[in-house]
């Protein structure tokens, strides 16, 4: 049986939420002084990262952050018994206690900044066959030779290049614009991806109306870029303690964004 762990909180000795966990398994906590990882009891199958699975997990964290600061932790998160997490708790202690006092009374806001669909540059340059003379030809306005081809090529990437650094000093702007309106902020200016430039943002949660206007003007000031503004979520991005490090992921290691 191994020890599914859902958060890290302060105030264990709150009562716990009702909610149940993944596989409708009760909530139990294993407290060290004054914080507490909130955990249930799994029979150690691997975990399928289903959405069912994710928005359980999900559940769980935002039941705990009615009445606890709380340092959400992964989705697959596991450890081999209740000893270990007890132990978890004592080595990151003083780095638990950091992170609960950064996140408290904050929520996280995701953002990702996409740039307007683009006709790709090679479309206007691709060889098409002419069936009637036999030769290759190129569709648009291309001489249809190779050096001619190549250097139109170079040309256009050149373009995107300036194009994409302009988009980038702008993602820069906005960014540091929001931030200054967050406790904190994180950017992801080279993502693994190509689903566009992704930031988060640490707000008070007093302040999230306040922030979503101030994303809805920056929208209008910048129509050359698309803000995609997701939350609040828990604070997933600012928590730097690892509860899961001496853990096993099952699943996913992502949250239900």
């Amino acid at each position: 049986m191994m020890t599914y762990v859902y958060a890290i909180t302060d105030r264990p000795e709150e009562p716990l939420p009702g909610q149940l966990g993944l596989d409708d398994a009760k909530l139990a906590q294993v407290g060290l002084r004054d914080i507490g990882a909130v955990i249930s009891r799994h029979d150690g199958a691997r975990l399928s990262a289903s959405a069912d699975q994710l928005w359980r997990h999900e559940e769980v964290i935002e039941e705990l952050m009615n009445r606890r600061a709380v340092l959400p932790v992964r989705f697959g998160t596991m450890l081999a018994s209740e000893d270990e997490v007890a132990d978890m708790l004592c080595r990151a202690y003083s780095q638990f206690l950091d992170d609960i006092e950064r996140v408290r009374g904050h929520v996280e806001v995701g953002m990702r900044f996409l740039a307007p669909a683009e006709r790709q540059p090679e479309a206007d340059l691709a060889p098409v066959r002419d069936a009637g003379a036999g030769a290759t030809q190129f569709s648009g306005d291309v001489p249809a030779t190779g050096t001619a081809y190549l250097q139109a090529k170079v040309a256009r990437e050149r373009t995107l290049r300036h194009r994409r650094g302009v988009q980038l000093e702008m993602v820069h702007k906005v960014y540091a614009t929001l931030a200054s309106h967050a406790s904190a902020g994180r950017l992801d200016a080279e993502p693994a991806n190509r689903q566009g430039i992704s930031a988060a943002f640490l707000v008070p949660r007093d302040r999230l109306a306040g922030f979503r206007v101030m994303v809805g003007w920056i929208a209008d000031a910048y129509p050359e870029l698309v803000l995609l503004c997701t939350g609040p979520w828990p604070a997933y991005s600012f928590v730097s303690a690892n509860a899961g490090k001496s853990a096993t992921s099952h699943g996913g290691d992502g949250h239900a964004h």
